[in-house]
C-alpha cells in the first residue's frame, strides 16, 4: 500500500504522509495499534485528491479529528487514515457575532477568539480537548450547553469530492452526535454567538474550569467520559454505585476521580480498556439495571 502512495504523494499532496504510525501517538486515551498510511492534507484541493486516489484504490479511509473520544484497537486501522488537523484551520468572521470557521481548529483557539471579540456561547468548551470538526460530529457539549445551540449550518465533502452546505436545520442532533449524510466530511462550521460583556464570559469560563478541575482532573491519559448518561441519572454515579471506582485490568484503570473516565496508567492496552469497559457494562446492569452505552468510539481490528 504505501507503494502505491508514493507517487501519488509526491506529485500532487501538500501535506505531510506518515506510514505504519501508531494510533497511540494520536488519541488522547495513548493506546491503539499501527494505522498503515496518514495523510494531513492542507485544503480542500488535498483532501478531494487524496479521497479520489483512495477510491479508485477501494482503500478504506477513515477520518480524524483530535482523538479525544476515540479508542483505537490493538490491530490498527487498514487504510488511509486523513488526519485534519494540520489543515483546515481557517477562520473568518461574517457579522459582528457570526463566524465560519475550519474544521481543524481547537475549541480551545476558538473559544480564546470568542472571548476577545465578547461573543457567548462557547463557554461550556472550556478544558474540552478536540477540534470544532469532532465537537460538530459528536455534538460536544458539557453542563446543559452543545455544540447544536451555536451551529447555523455545516460545509462538508462527500467522498465523491463534491462539496456541499448543510444547513441546521437539515441536521438531525442528538445526545453526543449529529446525523450526517454518510460519509460526509466536516470542512468547515457556521456559527452564532450572542455579545455580551468580556468580563461576564470570563467570569463563566472560570467557573466552569473550577468545576471541570474539581470533577475530571483525572492525571492520566483519558478519551474523556466513556459512556453516555442514562436518562434520569449520571453514568458515573451508577458506576460509582457499582463499586468500580480505581478497579483495574491490566493498565486501564477506572479513574478514582470520575468514575465515568478509563485512564490509561502507563501501558493500557485497547483490549485493557475494551474489556474494563465491557465488565462496567455488565456490573453496572446487575447491580442498578441500568443499560450504559458508549460514549466514545471504537474503530480499528482486533
Amino acid at each position: 500500500m504505501a507503494e502505491q502512495f508514493q507517487l501519488f504523494f509526491v506529485q500532487r499532496f501538500k501535506g505531510k504522509v506518515l506510514f505504519d504510525v501508531p494510533m497511540s501517538q494520536y488519541t488522547s486515551m495513548g493506546v491503539g495499534g499501527p494505522a498503515e498510511v496518514m495523510a494531513f492534507p492542507q485544503d480542500e484541493a488535498d483532501l478531494k485528491d487524496l479521497l479520489a486516489f483512495a477510491t479508485a484504490k477501494r482503500f478504506p479511509v477513515f477520518i480524524l479529528g483530535g482523538g479525544t473520544n476515540l479508542v483505537v484497537r490493538d490491530k490498527g486501522i487498514r487504510g488511509v487514515v486523513v488526519n485534519m488537523t494540520e489543515g483546515f484551520r481557517d477562520l473568518s468572521w461574517r457579522e459582528e457575532t457570526d463566524i465560519v470557521v475550519g474544521s481543524g481548529i481547537t475549541l480551545s483557539r476558538l473559544l480564546k477568539r470568542c472571548v476577545e471579540r465578547g461573543l457567548s456561547g462557547l463557554e461550556f468548551a472550556e478544558g474540552i480537548p478536540g477540534t470544532v470538526g469532532g465537537a460538530v460530529v459528536m455534538n460536544a457539549g458539557a453542563y446543559g450547553q452543545e455544540m447544536s445551540t451555536i451551529i447555523e449550518g455545516v460545509e462538508v465533502l462527500d467522498r465523491k469530492g463534491k462539496k456541499s452546505f448543510i444547513p441546521k436545520g437539515d441536521i438531525e442532533f442528538g445526545y453526543r452526535r449529529a446525523t450526517l449524510p454518510e460519509g460526509a466530511i466536516v470542512t468547515r462550521a457556521h456559527l452564532s454567538f450572542v455579545k455580551k460583556p468580556e468580563d461576564e464570559i470570563k467570569e463563566t469560563i472560570t467557573g466552569l474550569r473550577t468545576r471541570r478541575k474539581s470533577s475530571s482532573k483525572v492525571g492520566c491519559p483519558s478519551a474523556g467520559s466513556v459512556f453516555k448518561n442514562p436518562e434520569g441519572t449520571f453514568a458515573g454515579k451508577a458506576i460509582e454505585e457499582a463499586g468500580l471506582k480505581g478497579h483495574r485490568i491490566g493498565g486501564a484503570m477506572v479513574s478514582e476521580v470520575h468514575a465515568n473516565y478509563i485512564v490509561n496508567k502507563g501501558n493500557a492496552t485497547a483490549m485493557d480498556v475494551l474489556s474494563l469497559m465491557a465488565l462496567i457494562r455488565d456490573k453496572v446492569y446487575s447491580k442498578s439495571g441500568v443499560t450504559l452505552e458508549p460514549e466514545i468510539k471504537v474503530v480499528g481490528d482486533d
